[in-house]
């Protein structure tokens, strides 16, 4: 009882946040719908027993029916297209409704991402691509598992109305399926579980060979990554069969038991005349009624798990405290005390960190993969909030430069001018474009060109990247390997520019040696699991 409070308690929670307009009165479309359609499908299957064996039933209504069908058999063909408008309609229904909870899942997660900050890149898609169609998905399998409930009770009904000695093969069928179909659920739910933790594992390898893809090929790792990937895909494919069998075997049985039936009511018992053409047809869609029930039994445990682990994320989120990122007078960057961890993560990413850096200089952030350099740039600007201690920043305008820099289908301009809320004359955008060398024949440059990340090379990606950051007003520039595919050429212009506009700049790289002008060094270091930050001024 108190597992189903819980997860009633849970779905209405995360129905809420769906937003789906209408839904009750949908669902309650589909229903009538579904029951007009498994009307249609009885009428048929007496239709056709009547026209193929001249067999009626025993009831006097639906021989009436039949008689008034026979009558007039032109009536067949629209109780066909009947049939057939009733489950497209049913259907698309049923999909409307998971498509719109989908949707709007989607963009709250985001929205939530975007206002709470500290997601990780993989929670971020996990959370956005893979649990909001989980969880979406409960409102189609719950559309399903009362449809074919309805339409079992509609079934029985005329069974029974027709033979009432056919109540015996329901009651030992339903019972030789409860048993199995319950145990089969329970074995489900564990399987579900252990994938949404193994699809979770395998999104987060994913979101880490992705961003340091440039740091494993030139360290000539690809084995080993490949190696590693291969087996976390390999132990979430397995669960993933594990669960996909499950649910096979429960939406087989019903249909296996209802044959495995009849074909026992045929060679023993004595209630083979029970099997008129309308009985066999009625039942055997009874029986597939019952398939699709399990089949929305198990989809529907699938998608209470996902809830269940929604619920929670939703419940258990730590206010964050936006004052710990504060904008002050001084000339400086100031870290203070700085604690942070990621949302839905028990392990510290930083703990107790100190060091400040002064206005218009140039820091570059060492340390080896994974220590946490790309975070300390979103902690910086702001992007995220420390769970406790503080950053003072003399400024709020940041600019941020990746290794693979936002660069989106539509002009070179637009792309340019991407955040930039000023009026940019032209003339200064071609200034820059040409001082950097962004193109080699003059005839490209043309600021209505549309380009794309497929258009243009890496370094002409972050040439755009660098350019965009020098024409608005940066006051602080972050950079994420932001220079890997420049060469050296192309590298010393573009920091001359910078120098000339006295940018703060603040440098995640691999290749500290490869910058001459650096006022400052800070380098991450992690000791028995946590990290230590040295900020050193270079000589």
């Amino acid at each position: 009882m108190n597992n189903i409070k819980k997860i009633f308690k849970n779905v209405l929670y995360v129905s809420k946040l769906t937003g789906t307009r209408n839904k009750k009165i949908l669902i309650i479309t589909s229903v009538a719908l579904s029951q007009l359609s498994a009307f249609t499908d009885v009428a048929l299957i007496g239709i056709f027993a009547a026209l193929i064996a001249n067999q009626y039933t025993n009831i006097d209504l639906v021989n009436s029916f039949l008689n008034f069908i026979l009558e007039n058999k032109s009536l067949i063909l629209v109780i066909v297209f009947l049939r057939y408008f009733f489950q497209y309609n049913q259907n698309m229904i049923i999909k409307k409704i998971e498509q719109n909870a989908d949707k709007n899942l989607k963009v709250y997660l985001l929205e939530e991402i975007f206002e709470k900050r500290n997601y990780s890149v993989a929670d971020s898609y996990f959370y956005i691509n893979v649990l909001s169609g989980h969880v979406a998905f409960f409102y189609s399998s719950f559309a399903s598992f009362l449809n074919s409930f309805l339409q079992i009770l509609a079934y029985t009904f005329y069974l029974m109305s027709a033979d009432p000695r056919s109540i015996t093969i329901l009651i030992v069928g339903s019972l030789i399926l409860f048993y199995p179909v319950r145990k089969l659920l329970k074995l489900a739910k564990n399987y579900i579980h252990i994938t949404y933790e193994k699809g979770k594992e395998s999104n987060e390898e994913i979101a880490r060979v992705v961003e340091n893809l440039f740091l494993i090929k030139i360290l000539k790792k690809e084995k080993d990554e490949l190696l590693l990937f291969s087996n976390t895909l390999e132990s979430f494919k397995q669960s993933m069969l594990k669960n996909h069998s499950v649910a096979l075997i429960n939406g087989y049985l019903p249909s296996f038991i209802t044959l495995m039936s009849l074909a026992f009511i045929l060679a023993f018992t004595n209630y083979v005349k029970l099997l008129t053409l309308d009985f066999i047809g009625v039942i055997l869609r009874l029986f597939q009624s019952f398939g699709i029930l399990t089949s929305s039994l198990t989809s529907l445990v699938n998608s209470q798990v996902h809830i269940e682990k929604f619920y929670e994320l939703e419940t258990n989120k730590i206010e964050q405290n936006v004052d710990n990122f504060k904008i002050h007078n001084k000339n400086t960057i100031k870290v203070t005390n700085l604690d942070f961890k990621y949302f839905n993560s028990d392990i510290f990413i930083f703990e107790d960190i100190n060091f400040e850096i002064q206005k218009n200089t140039h820091t570059v952030i060492t340390g080896d993969n994974g220590s946490g350099k790309s975070t300390l740039l979103g902690l910086l600007a702001g992007v995220f909030y420390s769970n406790s201690g503080s950053i003072e920043t003399f400024s709020n305008n940041f600019a941020y430069i990746g290794a693979t820099p936002l660069i989106f289908q539509s002009s070179l301009k637009d792309n340019i001018l991407y955040g930039c809320d000023e009026m940019i004359k032209d003339e200064l955008i071609l200034d820059y474009i040409k001082k950097i060398n962004l193109f080699k024949d003059p005839n490209e440059y043309d600021l209505e060109k549309i380009i794309s990340n497929k258009s243009l090379s890496s370094g002409q990606m972050q040439k755009i990247a660098f350019v965009r950051a020098l024409i608005s007003k940066t006051e602080i520039l972050l950079l994420d390997e932001a220079t890997a595919n420049l060469d050296d050429s192309s590298k010393k212009i573009i920091f001359e520019m910078l120098e000339e506009k006295e940018i703060t700049i603040i440098n995640s790289t691999h290749d500290p040696d490869s910058f001459l002008n650096i006022d400052n060094r800070l380098s991450i270091e992690i000791n028995d699991g946590k990290r230590k930050v040295n900020l050193s001024q270079k000589n």
